[in-house]
């Protein structure tokens, strides 16, 4: 049971990146376990069970103060408080049902562990985990029976070996998904880079720092550009592979993006609840949820996937701007976690291409339109690349999305914009070479040449999403800008200019069938594939496999000796059932049932009907040992003398 415990708590280390609460936690366990060994044959003592119960509201205090204020970090505050519990109730073992309850509290341990676990290898903890409970069950069984473990050793090894050759098999034969990103490999936006001359920050692309205490950016600056590598910046827990948002920008001035509106004063709770936001999307898919973990810090925004229906975090405070962007207090520090619930909006393009064309600008916010500082060219260009596309908003839409990502390249290799030189001409016109923030903001201000509302988006784009253990990593690399676009029947829409990324990039959840999973894999196999990824998880990557068809063949082992060895059961005879009825009637009338080493008639002569309870005794002596049940009239007999 307690290396249960410990590993659920290796567990919460090695994924959950959290080391004060759990050694703690897993000491003073040990230490209850001892006392609990010790103390096993002694009676419990009200002042025990008392200060083991102000214990646990003590823990439960803990968990509440971390995780509505992050008093003490925010990190992990359910696994915390889960394993304080197990600690602080290990002191009062008394019974097998106690060992059991923390036994599947640890179970809940791994589980949230398991919300952080972003590798298979998590599989070797829960079958070590799954080992421990199985142990823990024969011991006390087979102890409460006088019996020892054993097992036949050809049959068991023949077993292993046969499981992990299995294993193995399958792991070499069923097709394995490459993990790709959904864009370029690398993506020119800022990173954690040392100061050589300009301002960098690892969120937003292009950035120029303001005060904000929770270290986001108030502007987008083109004629500069920051490098990002490949070190993980968060991790999502999702169904469906989504961008996720962050700052929006409307107005755009001299090579520069800030926002219209100041964040606002107004302060919201650090649970959002979906009544505060109000309705969601009219025409949506349902929603989905998104738990993200930080790795390393970053501006306190909450990206996510939007429109958003409520949202968790665990900070004092947030604070929303005029786009729908919440902010905490402070950047966010390795570790933390948050939550948020979003909308699956209903967007095709089918639908989109029947919304009708947008008039005016959206939210009364006339930036929307603003294409002044754009130039005659560049306004020229705009109208030629959506020439014959005029059927429908969306057809002109596309046309333009399309014509940049054809005509135009990605490269990380550029420099900075000559002095004098107009960010978005420079990129039309002489490179013709780019980076997401290029694009994105030459679209947005041609797509308002053209009397279509545009706003520049900033956040990340999926990153690498892993859709059988439904996770996404998110990379420095995966920093990207795109554009939302108004559609008057469909609201903001998310477009994507930039080559190597969806046009339309739409929120879905992944097809898990096995037909069209399997089909969606073929493309990305090659020959040898498999043994190659076998080589490069080693032994781990045939554990879990293993362990799943040793249980399966056990279960099914066990199951079939069950079945041959039970006897059949065989119908009653009449009147059995109706006079062993009656006899446990009298024992209650009695108020003393028989003693398991007491024989029916020891307990006869105690009782307090000596005629009644001896005929009955004497048809139960028969019926057991001489198999001559009584009819059931002679049982009917009985108990009307009874009553």
């Amino acid at each position: 049971m307690l290396s249960g415990f410990a590993i659920a708590v290796l567990a919460v280390v090695l994924y959950g990146q959290d080391y004060v609460v759990p050694a703690l936690g897993l000491a003073i366990a040990i230490a209850g376990h001892a006392a609990s060994y010790r103390g096993r044959g002694r009676r419990r003592t009200k002042s025990g069970q008392f200060l083991v119960a102000g214990l646990v509201f003590a823990c439960f205090a803990y968990f509440l103060a971390d995780s509505v204020g992050a008093l003490f970090g925010g990190n992990l505050p359910q696994a915390n408080f889960a394993i304080l519990l197990v600690a602080v109730t290990s002191f009062d073992l008394k019974t097998r049902r106690n060992c059991y309850s923390s036994l599947w509290i640890s179970l809940a341990i791994l589980y949230l562990a398991a919300v952080y676990a972003w590798d298979y290898p998590f599989g070797v903890l829960a079958a070590l985990w799954a080992l421990c409970l199985g142990g823990f069950w024969a011991s006390s069984h087979l102890r409460r029976m006088g019996t020892r473990l054993a097992a036949p050793p050809r049959a068991l090894l023949a077993s292993v070996a046969g499981a992990l050759g299995l294993g193995v098999l399958g792991f070499i034969l069923i097709p394995q998904p490459a993990v790709d990103p959904g864009g370029p490999l690398v993506v020119s936006l800022p990173s954690y880079a040392q100061f050589r001359g300009e301002l960098e920050n690892p969120a937003l692309p292009l950035v120029q720092i303001a005060g904000d205490p929770s270290g986001a950016n108030s502007s987008v600056d083109l004629h500069y550009r920051g490098r990002l590598g490949d070190a993980p910046v968060m991790y999502v827990r999702t169904g469906a592979p989504a961008y996720w948002r962050g700052l929006v920008f409307d107005v755009y001035r001299n090579g520069v993006w800030q926002p219209s509106q100041p964040v606002g004063p107004a302060v919201w709770p650090p649970y959002v609840p979906a009544r505060l936001l109000g309705p969601g999307p009219e025409h949506n898919q349902g929603t989905f949820v998104q738990v993200f973990r930080i790795v390393r810090p970053i501006p306190g925004l909450i990206n996510a996937a939007y429109p958003i229906q409520s949202l968790y975090a665990p900070v004092s405070s947030l604070k929303r701007d005029a786009f729908g962007t919440f902010r905490t207090p402070e950047p966010w520090r390795a570790g933390q976690t948050y939550s948020v619930v979003s909308y699956i909006p209903d967007l095709s393009a089918a639908g989109l291409a029947q919304d009708p064309p947008a008039f005016g600008a959206p939210e009364d916010n006339g930036f929307y339109l603003d294409a002044s500082p754009l130039s005659g060219a560049a306004r020229a260009l705009a109208r030629q690349a959506t020439a014959g596309h005029h059927a429908s908003q969306y057809d002109t839409v596309m046309a333009l999305t399309t014509y940049l990502q054809h005509n135009y390249q990605y490269s990380q290799q550029l420099g900075h914009v000559p002095a004098g030189r107009d960010p978005v001409d420079w990129f039309l016109f002489d490179v013709k070479i780019g980076y997401c923030e290029q694009f994105a903001t030459a679209e947005t201000l041609m797509l308002r040449s053209l009397g279509i509302p545009a706003r520049l988006a900033t956040g990340y784009s999926t990153g690498d999403y892993d859709p059988v253990l439904d996770q996404s990593i998110v990379r420095e690399r995966d920093a990207h800008a795109w554009v939302e676009v108004w559609f008057p029947n469909d609201g903001w829409v998310p477009v994507d200019p930039s080559p190597g990324f969806a046009a339309l990039p739409i929120t879905q959840f992944p097809n898990h069938w096995a037909g069209a999973g399997l089909a969606r894999l073929i493309p990305h196999l090659a020959l040898g594939a498999g043994p190659a990824l076998l080589g490069s998880l080693g032994a781990l990557s045939v554990v879990v496999p293993a362990v799943a068809i040793s249980l399966l063949i056990t279960l099914v082992y066990a199951w079939l000796r069950r079945r041959r060895n039970v006897p059949r059961r065989v119908k009653p005879p009449p009147g059995e059932t109706e006079l062993l009825r009656l006899y446990e009637r009298l024992q209650r009338r009695a108020g003393r049932r028989r003693a398991p080493p007491e024989t029916p008639l020891e307990y006869w002569r105690w009782a307090e009907h000596p005629n009644l309870l001896r005929e009955v005794t004497d048809a139960v002596n028969q019926g057991a040992y001489g198999g001559r049940w009584p009819d059931p009239e002679r049982v009917r007999e009985l108990e009307h003398r009874k009553s």
